[in-house]
């Protein structure tokens, strides 16, 4: 029995071994296979990606252009290129002549801009120059450096990018270039520019358009308008001095009932100084809505007995647009199919925006119905709309006049503060 129960026991042990012989088998074959089929699948590897052949502008000559651009700015920083922001008119300018093959960098391209507008402004016919490739070898702004080998290149020499065509297709919807023009070597968007013209939309609500308007005129000639403006004396400016041309107030529709009627401010002026037209907006609305007296103007324009600027909001640069920029001797040149484009997609933008805005007006209408039903008031407080239009938002419930305000820095103040800034920076170099 002893002997019949170590049989048992070892024949245990042996069909123990030969399964766990079995189980490290199937594992090893299964594991071979699973290789097996990874070699297979890796043995013909995934065609790698060729490396982007790299453009050579030595084959092209560079020409010298202006461009005429609209945008608008309601959601970008401004128009200016920055270290610290994206979101800028600029950027994606540049980030669409890159990618065209038109500059190689936005450093060597000698680019000027018309007029810098900020953060929210939009812009009809903003204009920048700058220096791009080209397919011709002689004309207009062409130029030719001396390792240039355009005339080495094959295919066609006589006809011009299409600048227009090909940038509309990389910029952001709310960009778009209108137009582009050849140049001399001399001519600069900054200072070639013979004249700017500056509109401001605005519902009339509560305001007197006759007192604004009276106002405005006051503005046109030749005056010093560093109360009407962000002294930028770091910058280097310390002439306030400027020409406005005309300054003009008009109704959009012929509504004159309805505070919702829309007006436009119209400022042409040879140049203009930082927030310049924002605040002499601001200064109007004071005016308009009967809160300061026309001559406040005058007063504000007379720097022997106001040196200094009172403190005040501007007005909101949400309505704010550069819509005209002129220049002597520039033909205008665009491409008739890609303009036929270009009207079609702002018309898209404009059906976007006018049906949101007829939503909400729809509402309005239904709203006011209401108000003036339940209370029998025979006319809707308008003055609300004030505050949509304006950045003017007093905490206190009364008016301080603005000759009464507190005042800024004076220029002569704000220049010596500047240079005793830099010599302290020069005497710790």
């Amino acid at each position: 029995m002893f002997f019949s129960r170590s049989r048992d026991i070892i024949w245990t042990r042996i069909t123990c071994a030969i399964n766990s012989i079995r189980r490290k088998t199937m594992h090893s074959e299964s594991t071979a296979l699973e290789s097996t089929v990874i070699a297979e699948n890796t043995s013909d590897p995934k065609p790698v990606k060729k490396a982007d052949r790299q453009f050579d502008f030595k084959l092209y000559t560079q020409r010298h252009i202006a461009l005429k651009v609209a945008y608008l700015g309601w959601d970008y920083h401004g128009l200016a290129i920055q270290e610290t922001a994206d979101d800028t008119i600029e950027s994606k300018l540049f980030e669409a002549l890159k990618r065209a093959k038109l500059i190689e960098s936005h450093l060597e391209c000698k680019f000027a801009r018309c007029g810098r507008t900020d953060k929210g402004v939009s812009a009809l016919s903003q204009v920048v120059s700058l220096y791009v490739r080209s397919n011709l070898l002689e004309g207009l702004g062409v130029v030719t450096s001396t390792d240039c080998r355009a005339s080495e290149r094959k295919g066609d020499k006589t006809s011009e990018i299409q600048y227009m065509h090909i940038l509309n297709k990389l910029l952001p919807e709310d960009i778009r270039v209108l137009a582009w023009a050849p140049v001399t070597a001399d001519f600069s968007a900054r200072f070639s520019c013979l004249q700017r013209t500056y509109k401001y939309l605005f519902p009339k609500g509560s305001l007197d358009i006759s007192r604004m308007q009276a106002a405005a005129q006051k503005f046109v000639g030749e005056h010093d308008f560093r109360n009407f403006c962000k002294m930028d004396v770091a910058g280097g400016t310390t002439n306030f001095r400027r020409r406005i041309l005309s300054f003009d107030i008009n109704p959009l529709d012929n509504s004159p009932s309805s505070p919702y009627q829309m007006h436009e401010v119209t400022i042409t002026g040879l140049a203009f100084l930082w927030h310049q037209v924002r605040c002499m907006v601001g200064v109007l609305f004071l005016i308009g809505s009967g809160l300061e007296d026309v001559m406040l103007v005058d007063k504000m324009l007379d720097i022997e007995k106001c040196p200094r600027k009172p403190q005040y909001g501007m007005a909101s640069e949400i309505p704010l647009m550069l819509f005209d920029c002129v220049f002597e001797d520039v033909n205008w040149q665009r491409d008739e199919q890609a303009y036929e484009h270009l009207v079609s997609h702002f018309q898209a933008l404009w059906t976007a925006q006018m049906v949101r805005a007829t939503m909400l007006r729809r509402m309005l209408d239904s709203l006011e119905y209401s108000f003036l039903t339940g209370l029998g008031t025979p006319t809707l407080p308008s003055s609300q709309l004030a505050p949509l239009v304006t950045d003017q938002k007093s905490k206190s419930k009364s008016y301080k006049p603005m000759m009464s305000r507190q005042t800024s820095a004076s220029l002569d103040e704000l220049i010596d503060y500047h240079q005793s800034k830099r010599r302290r920076l020069d005497e710790e170099d």
